[in-house]
């Protein structure tokens, strides 16, 4: 995603996906919904993006749990 600035990325993690946005300008430019697997934990999620290279990385599960709420990633 080179010549995009992390400002104009937004990501949600979700139980069995991660959906991932870029738009500039109230324009959405490409929206993507990425699989997971669920021994993904997505309250361990980071993300950072350099070099137009966005990388994003989980932790593994230590007890799979039932639960499908979403959550924001910081894009660094």
């Amino acid at each position: 995603m080179s010549g995009v600035s992390k400002e104009h990325m937004n990501i949600q993690a979700y139980k069995n996906s991660a959906e991932a946005e870029v738009s500039s300008d109230h324009r959405q430019i490409k929206y993507q919904v990425i699989d997971i697997l669920r021994v993904a934990d997505i309250k361990t999620i980071t993300s950072s993006y350099k070099n137009g290279i966005h990388e994003i990385v989980f932790k593994k599960k230590e007890k799979l749990k039932r639960n499908n709420k979403g959550r924001e990633i910081r894009i660094e």
